[in-house]
């Protein structure tokens, strides 16, 4: 199971100091953009990011601020979009899914998907529990790999204990805050 570290942050020097500090360790890391419409919070832009390794992009942003964040997708190496803001779910490869949403909402798109990622906390806001409903989503979702090629990933609230659990469940990706994960032995 991989670890990839997360970056929420809106400040550009945060964002340059966590990755100097990831890079040691990770060789992939995502960032979190919000566009404080989706949620609250808002985090810095697509623009403002560089980076010499694989790089994700979460996007947390309504539909009508999408292309805004797209036209810099060529930085990352994937791109993933909260089914929940867009109307074209089959438009993308990589789908992130909030903790509200059923497995149900995805299930048509599995055959074209090569990320499925689980929020198991509220959206936008770092520093949160993992929230144990997960666990039943995970475990139906699994039962789904026959219907497509998918990673799994758990996005969200997820400390060193519970990533045993995780795997057992079939979980290919874990992602963490970048300060939480760099804080573990």
């Amino acid at each position: 199971m991989q670890i990839i570290p997360a970056i929420l942050t809106n400040d550009p020097e945060e964002f340059e100091n966590l990755m100097v500090r990831i890079s040691h360790k990770y060789d992939r890391v995502q960032i979190d953009f919000i566009d404080g419409e989706y949620t609250n919070n808002k985090t810095i832009l697509p623009s403002q990011v560089s980076s010499i390794f694989k790089m994700d992009a979460h996007l947390m942003v309504v539909e009508k601020n999408l292309l805004k964040y797209l036209k810099d997708r060529n930085k990352f190496d994937r791109v993933i979009v909260q089914m929940e803001s867009i109307s074209n779910p089959e438009n993308f490869d990589c789908l992130a899914l909030d903790i509200h949403s059923p497995i149900e909402a995805i299930k048509p798109y599995l055959a074209k998907l090569k990320l499925v990622n689980l929020m198991d906390i509220e959206p936008g806001e770092g520093g949160q529990k993992l929230d144990v409903r997960i666990f039943e989503k995970l475990s139906y979702l699994s039962n789904l790999r026959g219907l497509g090629d998918f990673r799994i990933s758990v996005d969200g609230g997820v400390e060193q204990e519970h990533l045993q659990k995780l795997e057992s469940l079939g979980v290919d990706e874990v992602v963490v805050g970048a300060s939480r994960v760099l804080s573990w032995k």
